[in-house]
């Protein structure tokens, strides 16, 4: 297993992260974990193979941006979310 940083400027790892973690984990088999880190816009992901770091950030894009679009039309959905962290 292999350890990849992965820093993605306007990413706020404490309201983002559960999403990227749920999206990478679910659609990709290689990827172990995605894991959280206190440095600005920055996760570690875990994985068995070879780094595809276009198809994590084509995961990750869509997960913020269902994300996102969830909390603009239901305003509610950002609390739900915050207190899940």
């Amino acid at each position: 297993m292999k350890l990849y940083s992965l820093t993605l400027p306007g990413l706020d790892v404490p309201s983002d992260w559960r999403a990227v973690h749920d999206r990478l984990r679910d659609g990709i088999q290689a990827i172990d974990d995605v894991l959280p880190t206190t440095m600005v816009a920055t996760v570690v992901i875990a994985d068995r193979g070879p780094a595809q770091v276009d198809g994590w950030l084509g995961s990750i894009d869509e997960a913020l941006l269902s994300r996102r679009l969830r909390i603009a039309r239901h305003p509610s959905a950002r609390e739900t979310t915050v207190l899940h962290r």
